[in-house]
């Protein structure tokens, strides 16, 4: 599996940045994802990061983008409007706890402190990262994302 993918908060100034650059909704009220083919939203954004989860992912994302986007999109609507009660529902049917984020820090861009406690970076506390390792990760990646759309 190759480490390529980086997350990056639609909320973020960062994040309203690079989507204005690219012509993409400011709102957070959907998924967005800029790779090399451009600007792709709602289920067509979730489903095209599936191949860098690795099999059976590929495949299964592959085949869900057979179907018609209007179909996936509905889909992909009522899933969001009630994915808090959903998530809600399978931690308490599946036993799971709170989701930690803090494995996974060096792949989300464009945080701003302090952090939300309930984004799942630390244990309910804002997570320090170093205003100069922070800056030079953000603005080399948006340049670099800037420079792409230019070309």
């Amino acid at each position: 599996m190759i480490d390529r993918v980086r997350f990056c908060p639609i909320q973020s100034t960062l994040g309203q940045v690079l989507l204005r650059a690219h012509g993409a909704p400011t709102d957070v009220s959907t998924a967005v994802l800029i790779d090399e083919d451009g600007v792709h939203v709602e289920s067509s954004a979730i489903l095209r990061l599936f191949p860098s989860m690795g099999f059976p992912w590929t495949v299964c994302g592959w085949t869900a983008l057979r179907v018609p986007a209007c179909i996936r999109d509905c889909a992909y609507r009522a899933f969001s409007r009630n994915r808090a009660s959903i998530w809600t529902t399978v931690k308490r049917l599946c036993g799971w706890g709170d989701t930690s984020l803090s494995a996974h820090r060096d792949r989300v861009i464009g945080l701003e402190e302090p952090l939300p406690a309930s984004w799942g970076f630390g244990d309910n506390r804002n997570v320090a990262v170093p205003t100069t390792t922070k800056t030079t990760t953000t603005t080399t990646i948006a340049e670099r994302l800037l420079e792409r759309k230019r070309a």
